[in-house]
């Protein structure tokens, strides 16, 4: 080969290997921005994730902690509504059983405040039936008279479902003045004093 020809063949060699050097050059710089941008791109994603991650904890503690919340309120309400009701069912114990005497006083003032002609019929439980002496319906018949009315009550058929005080029957009319419903019927009014006295709240 000439000298000449050796000379372009190398040149040629020359600028190819600095062609490809170029190329390996741009290309390793390509693939390097691209990998930047990926691992930006990976970091950004990565960071959104942990965000939307830690807003969904916080959120689902939050529901959670409000539900344990709702869950202790309903609790503590439950609580307080079964003391109120033992409250008021040891109210009732208390009341029938009140001492003989003062039991027969209470009953006798309840008879003569609800008794309007005099001719009622009274109906008692079976222990209130038994242990009322005939002294107390003669004194009953004595106050009945000596206020206008006819002193002339009548027993109706014992209620064993009652636990003290009375139900009165006139012309087909019904009074219930059991301790039960007289408790009942007062129980929107006494409520609030109960759980007053109880936890010391209006």
């Amino acid at each position: 080969m000439s000298e000449g020809a050796e000379r372009i063949s190398r040149r040629i060699l020359n600028d190819a290997r600095a062609q490809a050097e170029k190329i390996v050059a741009e290309a390793t710089e390509k693939a390097n921005g691209i990998r930047a941008g990926a691992e930006k791109e990976t970091a950004e994603r990565k960071e959104r994730i942990l965000e939307r991650a830690q807003k969904e904890a916080e959120e689902q503690k939050r529901r959670i902690l409000g539900m344990a919340q709702l869950d202790a309120r309903k609790d503590m309400l439950a609580a307080k509504q079964e003391m109120i009701e033992k409250a008021f069912e040891q109210a009732l114990a208390e009341l029938t059983n009140l001492e003989k005497d003062a039991y027969l006083e209470y009953l006798q003032k309840m008879l003569l405040a609800s008794m309007k002609t005099g001719e009622e019929t009274v109906i008692l439980s079976p222990r209130d039936k038994d242990k009322i002496p005939a002294k107390f319906w003669k004194n009953l018949r004595r106050e009945l008279t000596a206020t206008g009315r006819k002193g002339k009550p009548s027993l109706g058929p014992e209620a064993p479902d009652i636990k003290g005080g009375f139900i009165l029957q006139s012309g087909g009319v019904e009074i219930n003045n059991t301790f039960q419903a007289l408790l009942e019927m007062q129980r929107d009014e006494l409520e609030p004093e109960v759980a007053s006295l109880l936890f010391g709240e209006r």
